[in-house]
């Protein structure tokens, strides 16, 4: 009897063993499995942009304050609207007199707008693909708000991203439903292949959640015909004054004055 049950203990030493290889060999795929992470696509206003894969500073510190790393994913565009800005700059700098003639062959803001949406769209694309189980927040600043409105109204109407697993932040959007610069003139009324308007944004865009960001007297996205210095005196102070404060609350929907 007494062999028997060393029999048996062993027998069940040896069970619980291979029990515990078996465990140990299939944990490490579970534990070692990427979180579904979130990822920023972030779309800079016109103006100077640094070279790739900088690509913009009008997130450099809301990404520094929020510490996103290579969780921010800038998009590399023109971001110009010539003959009258180019990626150095104005071409006259009304601030210190400097003059920056490359403005003079830039992209115009249409074809810089095109070239932005085609680029914040495939960075959509390769993240999910990349991050197939990822929240991704797309957003822009002036200039780039447009161009990432229109990138959402896309997704809102079906591509291979599924809308649950995005959201919009948009800050100073000239599609603004009823106050932004766009909303002023018709779709496509303006200068032909320099500037057109791009009508009114949506208001609600599906199963996207979109918060609008605008700061009072901001012609951008607040057309005050009242308030001519409110370009110069509000629609600078996003990339330090507002999206730092506000790009950690993604998943709002609606429209936040300032």
């Amino acid at each position: 009897m007494k062999a028997i049950s060393l029999v048996r203990r062993a027998a069940a030493v040896t069970a619980s063993a291979a029990a515990l290889a078996l465990t140990a060999a299939v944990a490490p795929a579970t534990a070692h499995a990427d979180a579904p992470g979130h990822y920023y696509i972030e779309v800079g206003g016109t103006g100077a942009t640094p070279p790739a894969p900088h690509c913009t500073y009008s997130y450099d510190a809301a990404n520094g304050a929020l510490r996103l790393g290579s969780a921010a994913i800038p998009v590399c565009y023109p971001a110009t609207a010539g003959p009258v800005i180019g990626t150095s700059g104005p071409l006259v700098d009304l601030g210190n007199g400097q003059v920056h003639p490359d403005a003079l062959t830039a992209p115009s803001f249409d074809a810089s707008v095109q070239q932005g949406y085609r680029n914040t769209l495939k960075a959509a694309e390769d993240t999910y693909h990349a991050h197939p189980n990822a929240r991704i927040t797309i957003t822009g600043y002036s200039q780039g708000a447009l161009v990432a409105d229109q990138v959402l109204q896309t997704i809102a109407h079906g591509t291979d991203i599924p809308s649950s697993q995005v959201d919009g932040m948009l800050y100073a959007d000239p599609m603004q439903p009823g106050t932004g610069l766009g909303t002023l003139l018709p779709k496509g009324v303006g200068i032909p292949g320099l500037i057109t308007s791009p009508g009114a944004g949506p208001v609600d865009f599906g199963r996207i959640p979109v918060e609008r960001y605008c700061l009072t007297g901001d012609p951008i996205c607040n057309v005050t015909p009242t308030d001519l210095g409110g370009y110069v005196r509000q629609h600078p102070r996003y990339p330090t004054d507002v999206i730092p404060q506000t790009l950690g609350r993604d998943g709002g929907n609606g429209t936040t004055m300032l």
